[in-house]
């Protein structure tokens, strides 16, 4: 998934402070691709890179909540009193996705927005209480497919509140000032630094969880680091990262995304998706149904108690003395993001 990721934050703006959720996008994908067929699937798995389709539900399943970590992925398929899903399939992703599929009558457009912003803001434990505008046009909707996920993380040592302290952020768009958390001689946490790039991944309370930073040197640009990483570059640079004590500053923020989903798949060649002509979901329907927009929102919150976050993607369908210690200090843009073994469930950076 750490390709797809990538290639994700890629498309997005390089001056501009983001979050998203792979994990999510590639939920959503996942359930469609088990129904399509043709250039349609092969469009899905060619974005997905090396996510298999298999993988998905397995991760799904470790992402279990544990001490000093909530986490939650839910999913909905909403249909119109005139479209079913085949039984097959409706079976199969009910057992590898856990998605609950139920009627909803897109035609009461008030009705619509609730039920659906309702379901998000629940899933994500009111941390998304709109992912779809008041004004949001469902009448010519057949289906609506939306994925939420959540993630509420105590660090396994706490920043201090008496730590904090407002410096100077250097962003690309100028110098401005930010509270900064400040922790000396951490130990619960992995760290390295060579080929341009510091690492830094600081444990949750359960260690399966970490939220890393990727800083590049002071003298790479941000926007050549972000150019240069792939999914392959974040793996290598998180195995390289070991234990040992770090004096850490970074950021204390947070923040919300609404990229352009559909926009964005198209880039990475999932078009006949969109496509009325074109588009094969005949696995998931008997209905001649295609994807007419995709949206996706998330937000994070990086405190000095652990960090929270949660994200939703929603798929429209019609007819992330001791030796002196290294020095961490982001204090420049970064990459971020929260990784469960290695796997990113959320993604950004901060500029």
């Amino acid at each position: 998934m750490a390709d797809f990721a990538v290639e994700l934050l890629k498309l997005t703006p390089v001056e501009a402070c983001m979050v998203m959720s792979p994990l999510s996008v590639v939920a959503a994908l996942s359930v469609l691709e088990r129904g399509a067929g043709g250039a349609t699937k092969s469009q899905i798995s060619d974005a997905l890179k090396r996510t298999s389709n298999d993988d998905v539900p397995e991760l799904i399943r470790q992402l279990a909540s544990a001490d000093g970590v909530l986490m939650n992925v839910a999913t909905r398929f909403y249909l119109a009193d005139s479209t079913n899903l085949h039984e097959d399939y409706n079976n199969q992703i009910s057992k590898d996705f856990d998605v609950i599929a139920e009627r909803l009558n897109f035609r009461d457009q008030r009705l619509t927005v609730q039920t659906i912003n309702s379901f998000v803001s629940d899933a994500t434990h009111g941390m998304i209480k709109q992912l779809l505008s008041d004004n949001f046009s469902a009448a010519d909707m057949k289906a609506f497919l939306v994925n939420a996920v959540y993630f509420k993380g105590q660090w396994a040592k706490k920043f201090s509140e008496d730590s904090t302290r407002k410096d100077v952020f250097h962003g690309i768009k100028g110098d401005r000032e930010e509270s900064f958390m400040n922790m000396n001689n951490v130990k619960t946490c992995r760290y390295s630094q060579g080929d341009g790039v510091q690492v830094l991944a600081l444990e949750y309370k359960d260690k399966n969880y970490e939220f890393v930073i990727f800083l590049p040197s002071q003298d790479v640009p941000f926007a050549q680091f972000r150019e240069s990483i792939t999914g392959e570059k974040i793996q290598e640079l998180l195995g390289q990262a070991s234990s040992g004590g770090v004096d850490v500053t970074i950021p204390k923020f947070k923040l919300s995304s609404s990229p352009n989903l559909k926009s964005m798949l198209q880039s990475l060649g999932v078009t006949d998706l969109f496509n009325s002509h074109d588009c094969d979901l005949h696995g998931v329907s008997p209905d001649e149904l295609y994807v007419a927009d995709a949206i996706h929102q998330a937000v994070i919150e990086v405190t000095e108690e652990g960090t929270e976050a949660a994200a939703a993607t929603g798929v429209m369908m019609v007819n992330f003395s001791m030796p002196i210690n290294d020095r961490f200090i982001a204090d420049r843009p970064f990459i971020y993001g929260i990784f469960r073994e290695s796997e990113p469930i959320f993604i950004g950076q901060y500029c």
